[in-house]
C-alpha cells in the first residue's frame, strides 16, 4: 500500500478501510500478503490508535497535517521489493518512480466528478483517471460505484471487480449510552452538507416532533453547527430537539444502539458504511432510495424518495409508533450486517493481487 490515503486524511472512510485490510493481511497470514513499511509520519487517527499496526507499518505521529502531506509529497520513493502496489489514493506526484510492478487502484465513489462543488482539498493536486488508465486491475466498493466509473470515464481498460466494505466486530448492541444523549433520539452521522443532505432530514423533524414530542435529531460528528445550520434550526422551532456533538469511535456502537433509528438521507453515496455499523448494532434503518444505499441496505432498510422531508417525515412515523415493525427492521438488519465482513473482503482483495503476480 503506498501510504497517500494516510498522508491526506486524519479521518475518512478511505483510510478506515485501508486499516482495515492491513489489520487483516497482518493478523491472517493465509492470506498469504505480507505488507512493506509504510516508514512516514501521519495524523491519521485510525492507523495511529492500533500501535500494533502503527509499530509493523512503521508510522508514528506527525505534528501538523498539512506538513505530512508536505512531507510525503517531497520524498522520493524508497526503492521497494514488492509484487504489487496498491494505490490507496490519486495524488498526481505519488504517480512517479513507483516499482515496475502491477498496480491496482481501489475507486470509492465518483463524488468529485459528479458533485463539482463538493470538491475537497486535496482533488485539485489528484487524477483518478490517470491511476484507473495505468492500473492492472481495478476494484470498486460497490456495484453502484463501478456503474458510476464506467459511465464517467466511459470504457476502462483494466479488469474491475466489486470488493464491498465490511464492518467491524465491534459493531454490535450494547445496553452502554453515550454521555449526554437524549433518552429518544434519531441519529444521523458525518458531514452534512451538499449531497449528504441532513437539512432533509431537519426539515423532517417538525412534523416527527408534532407526534413525537419526545423524540430529538442527534447529529453525531461533521463538525459544530455552522451559523447558518442554527438559524435554520431556530426557525423551525427545534433548538432544543437538535443536537450536534462529537462522538468517540469506540462510542459510536452505543450510539447507534440506542438509537430509534438512523437516518441516512445522502443522495448519492459510493457504499455507506454507517449503514452497515447501524445494522449490526440492531438499529433500525432508513434511507433516501439513492443506488448505493439501496444495494447495501437490501431489504433490511426503510426507504423514502431522496430530498422528500414530507415522505422522510411518512416513512418515519409508521415505523416509530409501530414496534413491531421496528423490531423487523432490526432483526432484518443484524441478518444483513452479518453478510459483510473485513474479512472477505481482505480474501477477495488478495486473491486480485494473487492473479496479478
Amino acid at each position: 500500500m503506498d501510504g497517500q490515503i494516510f498522508a491526506v486524511q486524519e479521518h475518512g472512510g478511505i483510510s478506515r478501510m485501508f486499516v482495515e485490510l492491513a489489520d487483516q493481511f497482518i493478523h491472517d497470514p493465509d492470506l498469504g500478503v505480507s505488507l512493506e513499511p509504510l516508514s512516514m509520519v501521519t495524523r491519521n487517527h485510525y492507523l495511529l490508535s492500533e500501535s500494533h499496526l502503527a509499530e509493523q507499518l512503521r508510522v508514528r505521529p506527525a505534528r501538523w497535517q498539512h506538513l505530512t502531506l508536505a512531507r510525503y509529497l517531497a520524498r522520493p520513493h524508497r526503492a521497494m521489493h514488492a509484487n504489487v502496489v496498491h494505490s490507496t489514493f490519486y495524488l498526481t506526484r505519488a504517480l512517479r518512480g513507483l516499482p515496475s510492478c502491477p498496480h491496482v487502484v481501489t475507486v470509492h465513489d465518483m463524488i468529485p466528478e459528479l458533485f463539482p462543488e463538493s470538491r475537497r482539498r486535496a482533488d485539485p493536486i489528484t487524477d483518478k483517471r490517470r491511476y484507473v488508465d495505468q492500473a492492472a486491475h481495478v476494484i470498486c466498493v460497490s456495484e453502484s460505484t463501478k456503474a458510476d466509473l464506467l459511465r464517467v470515464f466511459g470504457d476502462v481498460q483494466a479488469p474491475i471487480s466489486v470488493i464491498p466494505h465490511g464492518v467491524n466486530p465491534r459493531f454490535v448492541s450494547t445496553e452502554a449510552r453515550v454521555s449526554g444523549f437524549p433518552q429518544n433520539y434519531l441519529l444521523y452521522v458525518g458531514k452534512r452538507d451538499g449531497y449528504k443532505d441532513a437539512a432533509t432530514l431537519i426539515n423532517a423533524m417538525p412534523h416527527i416532533v408534532d407526534e413525537y414530542p419526545e423524540l430529538s435529531l442527534m447529529l453525531a460528528g461533521g463538525g459544530a453547527l455552522t451559523s447558518s445550520e442554527r438559524d435554520h434550526i431556530a426557525r423551525l422551532g427545534l433548538s432544543d430537539r437538535v443536537m450536534q456533538r462529537p462522538v468517540a469511535d469506540i462510542d459510536m456502537p452505543a450510539a447507534y444502539s440506542a438509537a430509534r433509528a438512523f437516518v441516512f438521507p445522502s443522495r448519492y453515496e459510493g457504499f455507506g458504511l454507517p449503514v452497515l455499523e447501524a445494522m449490526a448494532c440492531g438499529t433500525p434503518v432508513v434511507l433516501a432510495r439513492s443506488p448505493a444505499l439501496c444495494e447495501v441496505g437490501g431489504d433490511a432498510a426503510a426507504y423514502f424518495e431522496p430530498s422528500s422531508s414530507e415522505n422522510l417525515s411518512e416513512v418515519l412515523s409508521d415505523f416509530i409508533g409501530d414496534a413491531t415493525s421496528a423490531r423487523d427492521l432490526s432483526r432484518r438488519g443484524r441478518a444483513r450486517a452479518a453478510l459483510f465482513s473485513w474479512t472477505k473482503s481482505a480474501a477477495a482483495t488478495a486473491q486480485v493481487y494473487r492473479q496479478l503476480v
